[in-house]
């Protein structure tokens, strides 16, 4: 299994960042929702889109044991998932070992992770986030089009 994962602590952006790749697979490059579903705007969701050989389980977020039971669950049940998108938790917390349990992943597995900060709070917070989102996004973009993942 292939996972591309948008890891940090808790508020860095990890599942807008989700959201933002999913948006662009989907609204960009042509892949279709095959089950779940995406909303229009900005909100937590789990889908699989499809297009060629490539069948993708996103979810926007892992943090919680229910969440990461779902989408082990989805997986099982989709066994011709190729690719996983989700957030995970940053290196010191439990959940990030959870998952990784949990979801049984093994040495064999490919795991690539976009590592996500705090953005320093005061008057110019909003025009950094974007910021920070954007250039998020456009490394994603430029990893998600190599190998292994190619979509």
């Amino acid at each position: 299994m292939n996972y591309f994962l948008f890891g940090g602590a808790r508020n860095t952006g990890k599942s807008k960042s989700v959201y933002k790749i999913a948006d662009f697979l989907i609204n960009t490059k042509g892949y279709t929702v095959r089950s779940g579903s995406f909303p229009v705007n900005y909100s937590e969701f789990r889908c699989i889109i499809v297009k060629d050989d490539k069948v993708i389980l996103i979810q926007s977020y892992t943090d919680l044991v229910k969440m990461i039971i779902d989408l082990k669950r989805v997986r099982e049940l989709n066994k011709d998932i190729t690719h996983i998108i989700t957030a995970n938790r940053n290196e010191s917390d439990y959940m990030r070992n959870r998952f990784r349990k949990m979801l049984n992943i093994a040495s064999t597995d490919y795991i690539f992770e976009i590592p996500l900060g705090k953005v320093i709070a005061g008057k110019t917070r909003s025009a950094n986030i974007v910021w920070y989102l954007n250039g998020v996004l456009r490394i994603a973009k430029e990893i998600t089009n190599n190998v292994p993942f190619n979509f």
